[in-house]
C-alpha cells in the first residue's frame, strides 16, 4: 500500500505515472481507486527471465518510458535484464522496504545491483546495512524516509471518550494499545502477559489489541486462538480488548494513552510514526529500525524485546512522569511532522530525477 500511496502523491504533484503490475495483485485491485494509468504484465521468473525482460523492454520502449521505480527486491534481476536490453539507457530507482539480511557480495547480486542508479534506504540503519553487506557503490545510496499524510493524525478525529465509547472501552482506564496483524512476531501475547504483571504490581492498566490474524496462515490463526484462551484462563477478558482492524485507524490512536510496538524487530514501523504524529507516548522494542525512528530514546521509550520487567519499568515511568512523558510526545510529534511528511518524501525523490517526472512505478 505504500507503493500506491506514493504513486498517488506523485501523481497529484504533476508526475506522469504508469503502474505496471500483475492482474491478481492487491496493488492492481486497489489502483482502480486512483486515476493512475495501469498496465497488466504477466508474472516473471525471479531469475534469468530473459524472454520476459525483453518483452517488458519492448513495452517500455513502445510507451516511451525511460525511468523506472522499483519497490520489490524480487524484481531486481528482471529489471537488470530489462536495462541490459535498453543498452543501459533505462534509469532505475529502487526503494528498499526490507532489510538486506545475509551478505550479498557474490557476483550475481553485485551484477544485479549494478543496474540500479539510485538506491533509496528509508533509514541510516538500512543504508549502513547495504554498505556493509553489498558491493553497491555507496554514492548511489540515498536516505529518504517513507512518508505519510501527517494531518490525518495531528488533528484528533475523536475525543478520547468518544473513541472509547465506539470501541466499548471504559473511558477512565489507563489504556495501552497495539495495532497490526495478530502474529507471533508482533508481540501481542507478550503484552497480555505484561498486563497481568502490571496488575500484580497494583498498576491498573488495560490493553487494546486492534488487528486480525493473517488469512490462510495457520500459525497466525493458532496464535490468535491461544491468545484468547490465555485471556479466559487468567481472567483477563475484561482487561484486554481485542477489536478487528478498521480503516478508520484514528479510532485506535485517539482511544489509547500509550502506543506499544512489541515486535521482535521492525524494519520500518509506520505505526510508530503514526503514533508519534498522534502525540502519544511510545514504548517500543530496541531493535530493527525503531531506535532510529525514536532517535535512540529521545522521542520514545525503548525496552529490551521480550523482557517483561524492563517493559513494566517503562510503563511505570510514564505513569510517574506524566509531564516529562507529555513533553517527549510533543517533541516526537513535531519531529515526525517534518521528517516523515509525505511532501518531504516526494521532494527528496524528485531530486533524484532532477525534477523530471518519472513515467513508471
Amino acid at each position: 500500500m505504500n507503493v500506491l500511496k506514493l504513486a498517488h502523491w506523485l501523481y497529484k504533484r504533476g508526475w506522469e505515472l504508469t503502474l505496471y503490475t500483475n492482474e491478481n495483485s492487491r496493488i492492481y485491485l486497489e489502483s482502480k481507486k486512483y486515476s493512475i494509468k495501469t498496465h497488466v504484465i504477466p508474472n516473471h521468473r525471479k531469475y534469468f527471465d530473459f524472454l520476459g525482460a525483453y518483452r517488458f523492454y519492448r513495452m517500455l520502449k513502445k510507451h516511451k518510458i525511460d525511468n523506472i521505480f522499483v519497490f520489490d527486491n524480487r524484481d531486481l534481476d528482471f529489471i537488470y535484464l530489462t536495462k541490459l536490453f535498453s543498452f543501459g539507457k533505462l534509469k532505475v530507482v529502487y526503494q528498499q522496504h526490507m532489510q538486506i539480511g545475509l551478505n550479498k557480495k557474490d557476483i550475481l547480486h553485485t551484477m544485479r545491483f549494478s543496474g540500479i542508479d539510485h538506491w533509496i534506504a528509508p533509514l541510516n540503519f538500512l543504508k549502513n546495512e547495504v554498505r556493509e553487506r553489498t558491493r553497491l557503490d555507496p554514492a548511489k545510496i540515498e536516505v529518504i524516509p517513507l512518508g505519510t499524510e501527517v494531518n490525518e493524525f495531528i488533528l484528533p478525529k475523536y475525543q478520547k471518550s468518544e473513541a472509547r465509547h465506539k470501541l466499548n472501552i471504559d473511558p477512565s482506564v489507563f489504556l495501552l494499545g497495539i495495532l497490526g496483524r495478530i502474529d507471533p512476531k508482533k508481540g501481542q501475547y507478550f503484552l497480555v502477559e505484561a498486563i497481568r504483571a502490571l496488575n500484580n504490581k497494583s498498576i491498573n492498566a488495560e490493553l487494546l489489541i486492534m488487528g486480525e490474524p493473517t488469512i490462510n496462515e495457520p500459525e497466525s490463526y493458532q496464535y490468535f486462538v491461544a491468545l484468547k484462551q490465555y485471556l479466559i484462563e487468567h481472567n483477563l477478558s475484561d482487561k484486554v480488548h481485542i477489536r478487528n482492524y478498521t480503516s478508520d485507524i484514528s479510532l485506535f490512536y485517539n482511544a489509547i494513552d500509550v502506543f506499544i510496538l512489541a515486535s521482535e524487530g521492525e524494519t520500518y514501523g509506520m505505526v510508530t510514526i503514526e503514533a508519534m504524529l498522534s502525540r502519544l507516548p511510545v514504548i517500543a522494542t530496541n531493535s530493527g529500525g525503531t531506535p532510529e525512528i525514536l532517535n535512540f530514546g529521545e522521542l520514545g521509550l525503548l525496552y529490551i524485546w521480550n523482557d517483561l520487567d524492563n517493559f513494566c519499568e517503562k510503563v511505570s515511568w510514564i505513569l510517574q512522569n506524566q509531564e516529562a512523558s507529555d513533553l517527549m510526545a510533543t517533541k516526537a510529534q513535531k519531529v515526525a511532522s517534518e521528517k516523515f511528511s509525505h511532501n518531504h518524501e516526494c521532494e527528496l525523490i524528485e531530486k533524484l530525477f532532477e525534477k523530471a517526472p518519472a513515467e513508471l512505478i
